[in-house]
């Protein structure tokens, strides 16, 4: 893959670890949201908090192991010496 595509491809992974954390984060809110319940909406279900819960468990893991590559990728390009940059 060149350098461009590296690049490219780890971006796009950063887009998409933000994408899943915050769904992480509305999953999270669901949850409580679904555990407490409301008086004039719905009654409140734990089983149904918990499910929301580990969906949102599930997303912060797969959000943090799509960064932990993009970051593996982006290190590993080679890196340029100062010193042959601006050759004296």
């Amino acid at each position: 893959m060149t350098r461009t595509g590296t690049i490219t491809r780890s971006v796009l992974g950063i887009i998409g670890f933000i994408f899943l954390l915050l769904s992480c984060a509305w999953a999270a809110i669901a949850g409580l949201a679904f555990a407490e319940g409301a008086p004039h909406a719905f009654k409140g279900d734990i089983r149904i908090g918990l499910v929301f819960w580990l969906i949102a468990l599930a997303l912060l893991l797969g959000a943090i192991t799509l960064l932990r590559g993009s970051i593996r990728r982006l290190r590993s390009l080679d890196q340029i010496p100062m010193s042959e940059r601006n050759p004296r």
